[in-house]
């Protein structure tokens, strides 16, 4: 009986050293492939980060807003305002006529004549207007940023010497040869 336990517990072990075998052979299969898609995503990252400092970035920034605007105008002007025209008189004028010995008399005198008349008024204006009123902007205004003249050039070259060390880690990861 005691050999009869013995092949059983035998068995078990053996089994479950299989089972043991069988989920660290799973485990180390999708341990290669995360290590693989690591690797690609690096080698893909670093070869787009080659590729931002040609990069341009073409964008619109919309502005809106409402700018307040106070303020002071002066105004000084001379304006010049031409009078061209003919007045026609007609009136009778009481003229006194002094005679001697009879004493003052009064002659009424017709007059019908026409008065030309060429002016030139001079109008000046000197005034200073108050301006309290508002602008509004509603526009987009193109942006075109060249990712190569930002001065990102140090910090690229870091980042891509990081991903290098990682490349190079997964591609090796127990820094032996290929």
């Amino acid at each position: 009986m005691k050999s009869y336990i013995l092949s059983i517990a035998l068995a078990v072990a053996v089994l479950l050293a299989i089972a043991a075998l069988a989920v660290s052979l799973l485990t180390l299969y999708g341990l290669l492939q995360a290590r693989q898609a690591a690797l690609t995503s690096v080698v893909e990252t670093r070869a787009a980060l080659g590729e931002l400092e040609d990069l341009t970035i073409e964008t619109s920034l919309p502005l809106r807003h409402e700018f307040p605007v106070h303020t002071q105008v002066p105004f000084q002007q001379e304006f010049v305002l031409p009078v061209q025209a003919t007045i026609p008189i007609s009136t009778v004028v009481r003229v006194p006529v002094e005679i001697p010995v009879l004493g003052t008399y009064y002659v009424s005198v017709p007059v019908e004549t026409q008065v030309d008349v060429d002016l030139q008024l001079i109008i000046p204006i000197d005034q200073t207007f108050e301006m309290d009123s508002s602008v509004t902007v509603d526009t987009e205004v193109p942006l075109q940023l060249d990712v190569g003249q930002m001065g990102l050039n140090g910090l690229l070259e870091q980042v891509d010497g990081a991903l290098g060390e990682i490349e190079q880690v997964l591609e090796r990861p127990f820094g032996g040869e290929d």
